[in-house]
C-alpha cells in the first residue's frame, strides 16, 4: 500500500443490504483514488460489497474477525479510470409503476421491497427520464405514502414524476397529490409505445 495513499473506513455493522453497499458507493465516488475499509457483520453484505468494489476496479482483500468482514478496497489504474468516467449514456428510460409493491406472491415482502427499491433508484448512477404512476401505485406519490420523500428526491434530480389522474380519483387521493403532476391515459400509452419502457 502506497504510504501516501488516503485510508477511510465504513462501519456498516448493524446493516442490511442495500446500505453497506450505498454507503460505501457515497464514500468511493467522493474518494475515487483512496482505499476504502468496509466493515460488515454478515455474508450477504460481505458479497455484495466485495460485487460493488470488483465492478468498479478495486482490489478487494477480505478479512474476517469473529462475526465481522472487512473489505479493504484498493484502487488501481482500472478503477481510477472507471470511477472518474461519467456514466454510460442508455438513453431515455420510462418507469411504469403499476402497483405499490414490487412483484408477486407476499404483497408484505413487495412492499418491503419497493422501499428498497427507492433507495437504490436514488443512488442508482443512472436515472429513468420518467416515472409514470397507474392503478395502485399512485398512494406512493400522496403525501402520506412512506415513499414519498425518496420520489420527491428523484423530482428534484430531474426525473419527471407523473400520476394517472383516473387512478387518483379511483382511490380517491387526488387531493393529496405529493409530488410531481397528474396525467392522463393518453399521454401513459404515448410513452409506452415511443419510449424505453420497464414495468414494474
Amino acid at each position: 500500500m502506497m504510504s501516501n495513499t488516503k485510508e477511510l473506513t465504513v462501519d456498516v455493522r448493524g446493516s442490511l443490504c442495500p446500505k453497506p453497499v450505498i454507503e460505501t458507493k457515497k464514500v468511493s465516488d467522493a474518494n475515487p483514488n483512496a482505499v476504502i475499509i468496509t466493515i460488515v457483520d454478515n455474508e450477504v453484505s460481505r458479497d455484495n460489497v466485495e460485487k460493488f468494489g470488483k465492478s468498479r476496479g478495486y482490489g478487494v482483500g477480505i478479512r474476517q474477525d469473529g462475526k465481522d468482514f472487512y473489505l479493504t478496497m484498493t484502487p488501481n489504474a482500472n478503477s481510477v479510470t472507471e470511477v472518474s468516467c461519467e456514466p454510460m449514456n442508455y438513453g431515455n428510460r420510462v418507469i411504469l409503476m403499476t402497483k405499490d409493491y414490487l412483484g408477486e406472491g407476499s404483497e408484505e415482502l413487495g412492499r418491503n421491497l419497493m422501499k428498497t427499491f427507492w433507495v437504490c433508484m436514488l443512488e442508482a448512477d443512472v436515472k429513468p427520464s420518467k416515472i409514470y404512476f397507474i392503478n395502485s401505485s399512485v398512494k406512493m406519490v400522496v403525501n402520506d405514502s412512506v415513499h414519498l420523500e425518496n420520489i420527491k428526491k428523484l423530482a428534484e434530480l430531474g426525473v419527471e414524476i407523473a400520476a394517472c389522474g383516473i387512478c387518483l380519483d379511483y382511490f380517491g387521493v387526488k387531493d393529496k397529490l405529493g409530488v410531481g403532476s397528474i396525467t392522463n391515459m393518453y399521454a401513459i400509452t404515448d410513452a409506452i409505445l415511443g419510449d424505453n419502457i420497464v414495468k414494474l
